[in-house]
């Protein structure tokens, strides 16, 4: 074990993301037969696919990071910043901050939508599209649930889990590797691009990509993957929740709206706000270290 954490440690970006795509592989091949397994069972389709959707989150994200961190260090919760101590008070104000930020990010995503490519290629922008129009129907399928029990799980498949597992994939893993190649900041960056293409939401790209990015610098401030989990958390959760209202009779606007159209004012707002909240973030956080 100690000549692998040498090789990794000395082979460069291309050893590294190598074993890492590696190990994604071979969890991806553990988790395929139990995926078939789930099929076999003839559950409803919904239930069918909150299941798969549950083990391929924790088989393709959670698993293959710590497989790979404790491949490279005898420190695992280190090498992934888990450590870190945290003040409770930071994490309430990043949560509060990714709720402010709601409007900002609609209207961001609003502006995104107005993406046309040119003619030359119409057939990529049509796949863009329907994957665009795929991921939707998957998530209001998802989303359309009228129990306490069923909120409380997609709490748990759509905010907690993809808040650990994705931000151990792209804050605890790939942009360590990617930082040891051109520095952290561009390894922020390049992350956040990826971070948000993975998902095949393209009319929605700039908005993830800049949480993506702040998520990043949440983690270079503190050296805590917990601010980017609780950020992320905050984001997936509150749609959840709006939605489940909606669903379930509450007089509620529609959450994605919020921040264009007549409410406009609310996204120029909202993006002042969450400017100024960021840089109060930052010295907050930065003087806690000192």
């Amino acid at each position: 074990m100690n000549t692998i954490k040498e090789v990794l440690k000395n082979g460069g970006i291309a050893t590294q993301l190598l074993l890492f795509f590696a190990i994604i592989c071979f969890c991806l091949v553990v988790v395929s037969p139990l995926t078939l397994a789930i099929n076999a069972l003839k559950l409803s389709e919904i239930t069918n696919i909150k299941l798969i959707q549950l083990i391929s989150s924790i088989g393709l994200t959670v698993v293959p990071t710590y497989i790979f961190a404790r491949t490279y260090s005898s420190k695992p919760s280190s090498y992934l910043s888990l450590d870190t101590k945290t003040n409770w008070k930071i994490l309430v104000y990043v949560a509060i901050l990714m709720i402010v930020a709601i409007p900002f990010i609609n209207l961001l995503g609003s502006i995104n939508q107005q993406m046309v490519l040119p003619k030359a290629l119409a057939g990529i922008e049509n796949w863009m599209k329907n994957a665009e129009s795929q991921a939707s129907g998957l998530t209001e399928k998802i989303l359309n649930i009228h129990s306490i029990l069923s909120l409380l799980f997609n709490i748990l498949l759509v905010a907690i889990i993809p808040a650990i597992g994705e931000e151990l994939i792209f804050r605890g893993v790939l942009i360590k590797i990617l930082r040891d190649w051109k520095g952290i900041k561009l390894a922020i960056w390049l992350t956040a691009i990826i971070f948000s293409a993975i998902h095949l939401q393209f009319y929605g790209f700039i908005p993830r990509m800049l949480m993506g990015a702040f998520f990043g610098y949440l983690l270079l401030w503190s050296d805590s993957l917990w601010l980017p989990i609780v950020a992320h958390f905050t984001n997936n959760a509150v749609a959840i929740i709006f939605y489940y209202l909606k669903y379930n009779g509450y007089k509620m606007p529609d959450i994605d709206n919020i921040g264009t159209g007549n409410t406009l004012w609310l996204g120029i707002a909202s993006g002042a706000l969450v400017v100024f909240g960021i840089s109060q973030l930052k010295k907050q956080i930065l003087q806690k270290k000192d």
